[in-house]
């Protein structure tokens, strides 16, 4: 019965997303670089306590470069245990702040949605819908994501890395990427 009731979830919060992106008008898109960008933004599945760690040792890098960082993670439980709390530059949320259509509804969510990146990198892998709604709808100037040929109109730039890559990997490839870009 929870499968089922999952799969019904699932499927209307799809429909949603399609018409949200339908109507989701773009403004301020163009190319940014890694030098030139000064607000970056981080989206990506904290379920794994290493994943949480290696954001929060990137977001340290790249303050130290003096850029604004934003961190964005979601949880896959119901509550956010009690060891992931959110610091300045790194936020959470959990399946309790899903509607039922699996779409997030929380401030913290609303605000990221609406922040105004330079950059927002993805940097999940799985396909996790609450993730991948936010960036869709984001308002950041240049998305980057891992390749996926389903979501060629979800990034202005996407990343082919292994099967089994760690999210580390993927910061290191995203970032190597995003410097190569010339205006």
């Amino acid at each position: 019965m929870r499968k089922l009731s999952q799969k019904i979830r699932s499927i209307l919060g799809d429909i949603k997303f399609r018409r949200d992106i339908q109507s989701f008008e773009r403004v301020n898109h163009q190319t940014v670089n890694f030098e030139e960008a000064q607000k970056i933004g981080l989206l990506y599945d904290a379920t794994d306590p290493g994943n949480y760690e290696a954001v929060k040792n990137y977001v340290k890098k790249v303050r130290g470069l003096r850029k604004e960082v934003l961190a964005l993670g979601y949880v896959d439980k119901k509550e956010l245990p009690h060891n992931q709390f959110a610091q300045y530059g790194l936020d959470f949320f959990c399946r309790k702040n899903l509607d039922f259509k699996m779409t997030p509804k929380n401030t913290v969510v609303t605000n990221f949605i609406n922040e105004k990146f330079d950059i927002l990198i993805h940097l999940n892998g799985r396909k996790i819908f609450p993730l991948r709604y936010i960036a869709a709808l984001s308002h950041a100037k240049f998305r980057v994501g891992k390749y996926d040929r389903r979501n060629f109109f979800l990034y202005d730039l996407m990343i082919s890395v292994g099967e089994g890559s760690t999210i580390s990997q993927f910061i290191e490839e995203a970032e190597r990427y995003l410097k190569l870009i010339k205006k």
